[in-house]
């Protein structure tokens, strides 16, 4: 078979495009950083980063959602924590208006402080958020979770809703609580004590059966807070195991998608020198060729 000079030249120059082509695409990879440029460079790999790359996203919404419920746990631990000093500071001065020797005018001097401590709870279980919802009241945040509907008669207006986040596959944690389970879990807890505050500021005599039932109202009080305070601590802890380990998944979720897209500069080099000296040599022979003709014979 014979092969003329305009074919050999011909495929010269197809050799002289391929090997740019391949220069070319080597720069962009070094340029990039990438050693995928297309989908078909790598079809395989390509499933697989598309793969990592939607479970890496996923694991920065559970980060954010578990740092987010976090946060708004914590504030919530502050308040109950809060609450629950009120009613240790009540059941207090409850003992000590039980003092049989005290007399109406002592008892009434007790009072002023309790009015300011029913009210401080009345405002923690009221608490707004950042946002200006109401962080007691359930699902219903745009109303005060508890109101004195009327004089001493204190009602919850929220519901027993609780927002459950997802802070991983599967994983929902709850978000809020409510002042029903705090302060009306068993009873009516600031009713109790504005009633109690009215029996101190009129009652004369023995008092020790009001102040016994005052007692285990507050007590009650104190146990659902205490209980409360325990779940919402192991929620938070449960948080932060959760995001320390999203964090160590995402650590290896971007390794491994880093192996597999991320360009071999030592390979990139070699692969260049490669290229660069069959450039070389390719554009020797199409110079040798162009200078073929029988003239150089004669």
């Amino acid at each position: 078979m014979r092969v003329s000079t305009g074919q050999i030249q011909r495929m010269v120059m197809q050799s002289l495009q391929q090997g740019g082509a391949d220069y070319g695409k080597l720069m962009q990879q070094m340029a990039s950083g990438n050693r995928l440029l297309k989908p078909s460079d790598d079809p395989l790999a390509t499933v697989r980063l598309q793969g990592i790359d939607k479970e890496l996203s996923a694991l920065d919404q559970y980060e954010k959602n578990a740092v987010q419920v976090k946060s708004r746990l914590g504030q919530q631990e502050t308040q109950v924590d809060g609450m629950k000093e009120i009613l240790l500071r009540l059941r207090d001065m409850t003992v000590e208006a039980g003092n049989g020797s005290y007399e109406l005018a002592e008892r009434q001097a007790l009072t002023h402080e309790m009015v300011s401590l029913k009210q401080a709870l009345l405002d923690l279980a009221n608490a707004r958020n950042e946002e200006g919802h109401y962080v007691f009241a359930g699902s219903r945040t745009d109303r005060p979770a508890v109101a004195e509907t009327a004089p001493g008669v204190f009602d919850y207006q929220g519901d027993d809703y609780q927002r459950r986040v997802a802070i991983a596959n599967g994983v929902m944690v709850p978000a809020n609580d409510s002042a029903e389970r705090l302060l009306f879990n068993g009873g009516n807890l600031l009713q109790d004590i504005h009633g109690f505050i009215a029996l101190l500021q009129s009652t004369p005599g023995n008092i020790g059966h009001a102040v016994g039932d005052m007692l285990d109202s507050l007590d009650q009080g104190i146990g659902n807070i205490t209980r409360s305070l325990t779940d919402i601590g192991g929620r938070i802890n449960s948080l932060d195991q959760v995001v320390a380990a999203h964090g160590e998944m995402k650590v290896f979720g971007q390794g491994l998608h880093n192996e597999l897209s991320a360009l071999d500069y030592g390979d990139a080099a070699m692969n260049m020198q490669q290229i660069l000296l069959a450039l070389q040599s390719t554009q020797q022979t199409y110079v040798n060729v162009n200078k073929l003709s029988l003239f150089n014979a004669l």
